[in-house]
């Protein structure tokens, strides 16, 4: 791809994510305001009215949205419906969750079919990656960009997860592997080492808090499959900074450097992360992550709304804590969402493009149409098939 498609492309990718940096705040003020969470039991829509199971939920949506979404001349997914414009394709932020959906389908409920698609899906998925990446190589946000582009370390985070979950649906080794290049981008190329910290992007302008918890639990898991020293050394690295120099109320995480709100998304995977650690005998891990999963539920209530790509992050990694800790509380919350999302956010075609309250999602930053929407939507009715099928923990 030549000069000028690579700045697009990344400007692109950029927009979308600078419109979830500047509004995120207003909506985690907003969950918060609801109270403490309780042990929710599902909703009573989503017990009572539902014909098929989540999982069946999951599997005919995904087939829809790959039908729907689908470019047949470039050989990939469209960010949106009918998208006209000159690089139309997902980016890394908007293809994710179709991938983790894939991914949890087939965990779920294991066979061939259901391998061959995230295998397809995965192949794909390693178009991102760009070898010619500054300072080091790593998955640029969108398919084909090579070079000069900016790159986002919680996208390499997120994709890194996403790897290892198609890994573990199949087994292929190939994917362990991207997942851990994914991680050394983070590594090298992210950590700051003037003050410490993760940088938002390439670009540099922040510290951020989703890089630190995309790649601490990235390296957690990592470090649980492999044993390598390496992983360890660097995840100790990031949260131990991060326990000094980046918490917030109830010990949180900040979002920024210079915001100090608590965000669900951020805090969901960080619990996750140290509930790692815990599980391969880092002691001091189990008291902090049933703290932060605790403090969690008192800040951001029984509600969520930042949007169903972030809340659906949220609710796959406490699903997962729920399921090694042995709190059922998750897995209920998990449900009211899903029923919430069949109640109120598909349009007339039976798309899940709405937010799970029915607002409009260009309230909740991204734009009308978007594949990452319908498809976050689809990835927690898969995880919640996973939690069903008692194939969760990780």
């Amino acid at each position: 791809m030549e000069r000028a498609p690579i700045i697009l492309a990344s400007w692109r990718a950029t927009a979308l994510l600078c419109v979830c940096v500047a509004t995120a705040w207003l909506t985690c003020g907003s969950v918060a305001a609801a109270g403490p969470l309780g042990r929710p039991a599902p909703t009573a829509h989503h017990a009572a009215t539902k014909s098929q199971s989540d999982l069946q939920v999951a599997e005919a949506g995904v087939k829809r949205a790959e039908r729907l979404w689908w470019n047949p001349r470039l050989g990939w997914y469209d960010s949106r419906l009918h998208d006209g414009e000159r690089y139309p394709l997902a980016t890394i932020w908007d293809s994710t969750p179709l991938f983790e959906a894939l991914d949890a389908i087939d965990i779920a409920a294991p066979s061939p079919s259901h391998s061959a698609a995230v295998e397809e899906f995965a192949k794909g998925a390693e178009r991102y990656w760009d070898a010619g990446l500054k300072p080091y190589p790593g998955f640029a946000p969108y398919p084909g960009d090579r070079g000069k582009t900016t790159a986002w370390f919680d996208d390499n985070g997120w994709w890194g997860l996403a790897f290892l979950d198609a890994y573990r649906a199949t087994g292929v080794s190939r994917y362990l592997h991207e997942a851990q290049r994914a991680f050394a981008f983070i590594a090298k190329a992210g950590w700051n080492s003037d003050g410490g910290g993760l940088w938002w992007n390439t670009a540099h302008p922040y510290i951020a808090g989703e890089p630190l918890a995309a790649g601490s639990l990235l390296g957690a898991q990592l470090l649980k499959l492999t044993g390598k020293q390496y992983y360890r050394t660097e995840v100790l690295k990031f949260l131990d900074w991060a326990e000094s120099d980046f918490l917030t109320e109830r010990h949180l995480y900040k979002r920024t450097e210079s915001d100090p709100t608590p965000t669900p998304y951020i805090e969901g995977t960080l619990v996750e992360a140290h509930q790692v650690l815990c599980e391969i005998g880092i002691s001091e891990a189990c008291e902090r992550a049933a703290g932060l999963a605790n403090a969690s539920a008192e800040r951001f209530s029984n509600r969520l709304s930042m949007g169903p790509q972030f809340d659906t992050i949220y609710l796959h990694w406490m699903l997962v804590y729920g399921s090694q800790s042995g709190e059922t509380r998750w897995q209920g919350l998990a449900e009211e969402m899903a029923g919430d999302a069949q109640e109120h956010s598909r349009n007339a075609q039976g798309l899940y493009l709405r937010a799970w309250d029915g607002t409009p999602i260009t309230e909740h930053q991204a734009l009308p149409n978007m594949l990452q929407t319908d498809a976050a939507t689809l990835e927690l009715f898969a995880w919640l098939g996973v939690a069903q099928s008692s194939h969760l923990g990780v």
